[in-house]
């Protein structure tokens, strides 16, 4: 379905609004970054949703005749697909319920019919009031059904969820699983050695049930030093401890969560876009307060804390629960702005090596990517946040280039390559908005001389300037397109690419209006 508006400088890729500024981006092709992964977009789902009727969901969320919801993760490119979250550890383990392995089978089908792998949390607790008898047999069985029906379309497996938080441990006056208990109470870090020796117990169950199959963890709840291990002062995150306790031939990926925003408190719709758009979280390397007086986590301080020592040790590592506030914010979550973040979000982390980034979708919450559509009583549709997924999927073949951005100063802009041998892509995202509102006249100078065949696809919404527009459904007249096409769960995709000019002395130019992203396909010698 392809979505006429009113026509605006976004539809003209060379038209330069009255405050445009000028931006010229240069590629480095020698400098060749990250190889990005094919399955790197993602979303991250809770347990409940293998069972019958949760969420208030007919039947099965996931099975091959969810035509709706094949067709939509089909249309956004999602390829990667985790089963996870705090509910892994509470509810019963499949295979030992009254439907038995009906939600993993059908699970399965939905892979298959959607194009996507599977990373498949297995419980890790066992706590002293409602005991799960024989916990690493019933993982190993689960593990073994599933390695030896559908390897094909399993990613990893997981154990445990957020093993690091205080609440997941036993310790002085509260009990929990006694297995992974805190050497001195009040201290989560203390608890790191009892959870690694009851994850080494579970991981060689299941090796032994299914072996080659790949292991991932321990995916990390804390994105602060609260929890570092063994203890906040003089730890370090349970993500690294975890990365040089086991060989590679262990895990295939450590694996992190991150809300960027944390806890928004009272945090109010505005405020929330200036701190979702705002160059702090994307540049900031301490963990600092925003305008709202809200705690946020920019990405190097993470990085730099977490994750960058896991890279040094050669193992991969992947966001498996990322959004940008917990539980999101009304109108800004759930808005446009959401769309530019998910896009900036991706890059930045593609960039710095990591292996994927799962968006967390819990039934049904602002941050959420797929929502039941509001517009129908059937099927599901995308919020803003999956049309930033679809551009980064459009753009993000092949190995990270570096670029160089010349800007202007307060120009809130960023800029991301990435390339094969015969195409480079650029993805430019202009975060200006509201009063500072301004379009991006961007030259882009070819990393290669010769003739280039050049081309654009816009990710737009609403009146330039405007990240707050919600109305990302179908049918909605100033609603977000990529390629002016909408991206629904009943038909395929139809976003186009449009030609851009080029010339060997002046390079290539675009216009990315205030609150757009654009994706240039660089194709050389063609």
């Amino acid at each position: 379905m392809v979505m006429s508006a009113v026509p605006t400088a976004r539809d003209d890729p060379g038209a330069q609004g009255p405050r445009a500024r000028p931006v010229t981006i240069s590629i480095d092709p020698e400098a060749l970054g990250p190889v990005v992964p094919e399955d790197f977009a993602g979303l991250s789902f809770e347990r409940g949703p293998l069972n019958p009727g949760n969420a208030g969901v007919d039947g099965y969320l996931f099975r091959p005749a969810n035509d709706s919801l094949v067709t939509l993760f089909r249309n956004v490119g999602l390829r990667n697909l985790r089963i996870g979250g705090g509910s892994v550890d509470f509810y019963v383990p499949a295979g030992t319920g009254s439907d038995g392995f009906t939600g993993i089978d059908n699970l399965f089908a939905f892979a298959a019919a959607a194009g996507t792998r599977v990373i498949y949390s297995l419980r890790l607790l066992s706590p002293a009031d409602k005991p799960v008898d024989d916990l690493e047999s019933i993982n190993a069985h689960a593990a073994g059904y599933i390695w030896d029906r559908y390897r094909e379309h399993v990613a990893s497996f997981a154990i445990g969820n957020e093993p690091d938080w205080h609440a997941f441990h036993t310790y002085a006056g509260h009990p929990a699983d006694p297995a992974i208990y805190e050497e001195t109470s009040g201290i989560p870090g203390s608890a790191y050695p009892s959870y690694l020796a009851r994850w080494r117990g579970i991981a060689q169950a299941v090796a032994a049930s299914a072996p080659g199959a790949p292991l991932c963890g321990p995916d990390t709840g804390a994105y602060t030093s609260l929890t570092y291990t063994p203890d906040p002062d003089g730890g370090v995150s349970w993500s690294e401890r975890f990365a040089t306790d086991l060989p590679s031939q262990q895990i295939t990926d450590i694996t992190q969560h991150h809300y960027a925003g944390a806890d928004p408190e009272a945090t109010t719709a505005e405020q929330a876009i200036a701190n979702i758009l705002s160059p702090e979280w994307v540049n900031g390397t301490a963990i600092a307060t925003s305008p709202a007086g809200t705690t946020y986590i920019p990405y190097p301080w993470l990085y730099e804390n977490n994750l960058a020592a896991v890279r040094a040790t050669g193992l991969r590592y992947r966001m498996t629960e990322a959004n940008d506030y917990l539980g999101g914010v009304a109108g800004a979550s759930n808005a446009f702005a959401s769309a530019l973040w998910s896009l900036d979000y991706l890059h930045w982390w593609a960039a710095h090596g990591a292996a994927g980034v799962n968006f967390h979708n819990k039934q049904w919450l602002l941050t959420d990517t797929i929502i039941p559509d509001p517009a129908a009583q059937a099927g599901y549709a995308i919020t803003p946040k999956g049309y930033g997924i679809k551009a980064f999927t459009l753009g993000s073949a092949g190995r990270v280039k570096p670029v160089r951005t010349a800007k202007p100063a307060g120009l809130n802009l960023t800029a991301y390559c990435t390339g094969t041998a015969g195409d480079d892509y650029v993805t430019i995202i202009n975060k200006t908005h509201g009063v500072e509102a301004a379009d991006a006249a961007v030259t882009i100078l070819p990393p290669s001389p010769g003739p280039h065949a050049v081309q654009v696809m816009i990710l737009a919404s609403g009146p330039p300037g405007d990240a707050a527009d919600a109305s990302a459904m179908r049918g909605a007249a100033l609603g977000a397109t990529l390629g002016g096409a909408v991206i629904t769960g009943d038909a395929d995709w139809q976003g186009t690419w449009s030609a851009l000019p080029t010339a060997a002395d002046t390079g290539i130019s675009v216009t990315v209006s205030a609150t757009t992203a654009a994706v240039v396909r660089i194709r050389s010698g063609r």
